[in-house]
């Protein structure tokens, strides 16, 4: 039995990709993937984690601080996913390196700021996320997932819902859903913010992790008994797959999202530094050649108004029965060539 990972994101109709304020993750232990790189695949000894944050666009600098949640829900024990008060003092251990990134932000603009910047960098950046662990059991395997605000995870059987995951309704999603803050992190609600949830899966089963206006729309059809859970999950290992071919030219190097050794994304500090614009690395263009298969998918929703035009985020996590075993003493699989 094993566990395989996809995922991929696109920004707004009209925006560049430095512009997308989502980031996705995912860890296996033992070894490191790539944010976006290729479809991978744990063997029953892993245990994997994987995270979707959305960054609040108004805020200041949604991109990296998406990405630093991202990682840093990635390298949190999976047992802290089902306890509000120790994920709490993670993410409070995460944003105490933030207001100085914001001033080092603030000292590198070489401009003034302009009318808006004041009051965002007063509150910092802020974002929503789904976090998910897995771990194998006998006969299948367990998850426990966190949540603040309106990022979704799904676990689907086919095109049958099992679990909704912190919504359940697309009349739920509002305007105003729970934020991590960097500043302040969770505010006066600290850990009462944090949803939290655990179930166990089969093989076949599949958990689906989406920002918002995805999770949203995919209620909706779910609502209105359309659902399109198995094309979602095609969705993800195409983009996967994709990512898997635009790579095939070697080993990519380190880039943004990525992570190698069992010690990375431990510490308290901010891991991106604040984004000026200007192109990604090579690592970074292969990651987001995955994205052609969910744009050619959200295209048409936005075109029509199903979907609200937003960044995108989707990541399927599908359980194998497929007699693979583990293959790395003491932890996880090394998936980086994808095996």
């Amino acid at each position: 039995m094993s566990v395989a990972v996809a995922g991929c994101r696109m920004q707004k109709e009209g925006d560049a990709m430095a512009e997308c304020a989502d980031a996705w993750y995912h860890l296996v232990q033992g070894g490191g993937t790539v944010q976006g790189l290729r479809a991978t695949r744990a063997t029953d000894d892993s245990t994997v984690r994987c995270a979707v944050a959305d960054g609040a666009s108004l805020s200041a600098l949604p991109e990296p601080w998406a990405r630093t949640l991202a990682r840093e829900l990635c390298a949190v024990p999976v047992r802290a996913l089902s306890d509000a008060d120790t994920l709490h003092a993670a993410l409070r251990t995460l944003s105490d390196g933030w207001p100085a990134a914001l001033r080092s932000y603030v000292t590198g603009l070489g401009r003034p700021l302009d009318w808006l910047e004041p009051h965002a960098l007063q509150h910092g950046p802020a974002a929503t996320f789904v976090a998910v662990g897995v771990l194998p059991v006998p006969g299948g395997w367990r998850w426990s997932a966190a949540a603040v605000g309106d990022c979704c995870l799904f676990q689907t059987r086919g095109d049958t819902l099992v679990t909704a995951f912190p919504l359940s309704l697309p009349e739920s999603f509002g305007h105003h859903p729970d934020l991590v803050r960097g500043l302040d992190c969770l505010g006066a609600a600290g850990p009462s913010a944090i949803r939290t949830a655990s179930g166990t899966a089969a093989p076949g089963d599949v958990l689906l992790l989406a920002s918002d206006a995805l999770a949203k729309w995919a209620l909706a059809q779910e609502t209105g008994r359309r659902p399109a859970w198995r094309q979602l999950a095609a969705v993800a290992v195409a983009a996967g797959e994709q990512a898997r071919g635009s790579a095939a030219g070697g080993e990519p190097g380190p880039g943004a999202g990525a992570c190698s050794g069992s010690g990375c994304g431990t510490g308290s500090g901010p891991r991106s530094e604040p984004r000026t614009g200007g192109g990604g690395t090579g690592a970074e263009t292969r990651a987001e050649a995955g994205g052609d298969a969910l744009r050619a998918f959200i295209g048409p929703l936005r075109d029509t108004g199903a979907i609200e035009d937003d960044d995108v985020t989707l990541v399927a996590v599908r359980f194998l029965d497929d007699g693979r075993t583990g293959t790395r003493a003491g932890g996880g699989a090394d998936l980086r060539d994808g095996r």
